[in-house]
């Protein structure tokens, strides 16, 4: 027993580290109408201001209707490059916003997808906005004073980093609202019917650290057809306060969307990620997800296990396991975990594929037949849905079907499943760790995930021994 153990250990910790995956700044064009151009911030070639965020817009192209707003419009942008970076960000760069003192008010430091308008001296008056019009040919810095949103997001997130010196006004402001694309404008004049949705927040300083902030979208009407979306960020929530040291960073904007999925009694669930092209979706607590692959006896076994917080990208598919309820899987754009990728003789595909028929593969479906979970047949031309997944296996190696490959060990610490807990799991284990599948009778790896972290590591063979002396 000593001897596997120490064996154990010393191969374990001779495996290569893996390393984390590099990102690079997102490429905007494959998201056109889900995600706001530019919202990383790494693009300042505007061909007029260089201190304006492409796709933006501050106070550098200001309208005003009269001498006194005029002010207003100054080279002193309050928008700005920056190179003061959240932990964890992929980019270069991100936006600095700071107010200015214009003698009569201060202005906020603003920044808009729509154009500024500076109407009133008296700071909160609805003439001082953010304004949207889709019907304006006008562009500013390259870039029309509009953004097109043609989706329905759940939620919009940003990091920040808000520097307030105004002890009486300590709030930043973030508004997202999503419209049919008429006239529109922040803060209202009136009531307005062309608004699906709103997602607005005033934003505490957290002690001048960066913070992600995830601000739930309130749909206003399912009827209204988005098309454009308003976004404003501010140095303070109150127009005209707070104070001329202020400062406030922003970083990595994305706006989130979600798919509800639903495991079924089964504990088990066939998916491949068809939310929206090129989105990446976080996988949510409760759920583990696996890719497979074959034995050179066509049995199915795991290839990788993925844990919450892990992403699966646009067409890549998994088998889901988690308690029978519903839960929530949600898009991103600049999470930088390693992506879930099927590979193999074994492995999950889209079910479309049954379209294209070949000798080369069967296909499989999960399902229940006669109270037996497991992958049984797929003909060709079977409607099932795209978002459902198939496992492929090579025709020559194929079984008739795969039923019990769900069945997990009944004794804990059973990595074999001959019945029994002794010495041979712990050479299972061992095995299972070092990449040999000898002795894995068993589907899923939670069987070797004997401490129950989701993770299958040299824990696993410490909990297992212990299994062993106290029984």
């Amino acid at each position: 027993m000593k001897k596997i153990i120490q064996t154990a250990l010393t191969l374990l910790f001779l495996l290569p580290l893996g390393l984390q995956a590099q990102g690079v700044a997102i490429d905007f064009s494959q998201y056109q109408g889900s995600q706001i151009t530019n919202s990383d911030f790494e693009d300042w070639s505007g061909p007029e201001f260089e201190n304006v965020p492409v796709g933006w817009h501050s106070f550098e192209s200001v309208e005003y209707t009269n001498i006194f707003t005029s002010v207003a419009k100054s080279d002193e942008h309050t928008s700005k490059e920056s190179v003061i970076l959240h932990t964890g960000t992929i980019g270069s760069y991100c936006l600095k916003l700071v107010p200015r003192n214009l003698s009569l008010a201060l202005a906020n430091g603003t920044i808009t997808t729509g154009r500024m308008h500076a109407g009133s001296t008296t700071p909160n008056s609805t003439n001082n906005r953010a304004q949207m019009d889709m019907s304006v040919t006008e562009t500013s810095n390259g870039s029309p004073f509009y953004a097109v949103l043609t989706e329905k997001p759940t939620y919009v997130a940003v990091w920040l980093k808000f520097i307030s010196n105004d002890s009486e006004n300590p709030y930043a402001k973030v508004s997202a609202v999503i419209t049919d694309g008429t006239y529109y404008q922040d803060p209202e004049n009136t009531t307005y019917t062309n608004v699906y949705a709103k997602a607005q927040q005033s934003i505490a300083s957290n002690d001048g650290d960066w913070q992600r902030v995830v601000i739930p979208f309130t749909v206003q009407d399912e009827n209204v057809n988005p098309a454009a979306i308003l976004m404003t960020i501010s140095t303070n929530a109150t127009p005209g306060v707070g104070n001329a040291n202020d400062k406030l960073y922003v970083d990595d904007l994305e706006l989130i969307y979600t798919r509800q999925v639903t495991i079924p009694e089964s504990g088990y669930l066939m998916m491949t990620n068809l939310l929206m092209e090129n989105y990446k979706m976080v996988i949510p607590k409760g759920i583990t997800a696996y890719t497979l692959e074959a034995n050179s006896e066509g049995k199915p076994k795991v290839k990788d296990v993925y844990k919450a917080g892990q992403v699966l990208p646009y067409e890549a598919a998994v088998l889901l396991e988690g308690e029978p309820r519903e839960y929530a899987f949600t898009t991103t754009l600049y999470e930088t975990e390693e992506n879930i990728v099927a590979e193999g003789d074994l492995c999950i595909v889209k079910s479309i594929e049954l379209n294209t028929p070949t000798e080369e593969y069967k296909f499989f479906r999960l399902s229940t037949q006669n109270g037996i979970l497991g992958f049984y047949p797929a003909a060709y031309g079977l409607k099932v849905p795209e978002s459902e997944s198939l496992l492929r296996v090579k025709s020559d190696v194929a079984a008739e079907n795969y039923q019990h490959v769900l069945y997990k060990a009944e004794k804990e610490g059973d990595v074999d499943g001959n019945g029994n807990v002794d010495a041979t799991d712990v050479k299972t284990l061992v095995n299972r760790l070092l990449g040999n599948q000898q002795g894995m009778t068993k589907f899923l790896i939670p069987d070797a995930d004997v401490n129950g972290d989701n993770s299958t590591n040299v824990a696993d063979v410490t909990e297992l021994v212990n299994i062993l002396i106290n029984e």
